[in-house]
């Protein structure tokens, strides 16, 4: 492959995984690392060893785990039921499908809000919930960022030291 048409369509992989971090419905740490795997093919594995891959592979994958876990961890931390993550579990699908990122916070928001609600009918509650899963959503995303500047550090020093 020619490597200026390689580093192309890593390049492209690359913002489109760090484009992932603001629009959930890229899986951006994957995609990341697709760019790694990428790269590490068409060049035979000369630079980018199996190691490396299933490093940044492993690092993807914790991500993932993190991501999913903070909103629902940021929620029981404050306070919430199962009937408040449910909320924000529901109310984060629908409120991305209807308002894209912003509709994913809010919508985190509202449902946790209304499943502890409906559950114990305490306002204070209820709100304690849904700020806890915006700071987990909040944090999930910070984590991402700093676990997608690692894999890219990562691939940056192999190429070029």
């Amino acid at each position: 492959m020619n490597t200026i048409v390689l580093i192309i369509i890593v390049t492209i992989l690359f913002l489109i995984g760090l484009t992932g971090i603001i629009l959930p419905i890229i899986p951006s740490l994957p995609v990341i690392w697709l760019g790694i795997f990428v790269y590490a093919w068409a060049t035979n594995w000369q630079e980018i060893s199996l190691g490396i891959l299933i490093f940044t592979g492993v690092i993807a994958l914790v991500g993932i785990i993190i991501d999913f876990m903070t909103g629902i961890l940021g929620a029981k931390l404050l306070g919430a039921s199962w009937f408040g993550v449910l909320g924000a579990l529901v109310g984060s699908v629908v409120g991305f499908i209807i308002l894209n990122i912003f509709g994913l916070l809010i919508g985190s928001f509202v449902g946790a809000f209304l499943g502890e609600y409906l559950k114990y009918q305490k306002t204070h509650q209820a709100m304690r919930a849904g700020m806890g899963t915006i700071l987990g959503t909040i944090l999930g995303a910070v984590v991402k960022i700093i676990l997608a500047f690692v894999m890219l550090g990562v691939f940056l020093w192999i190429i070029f030291k």
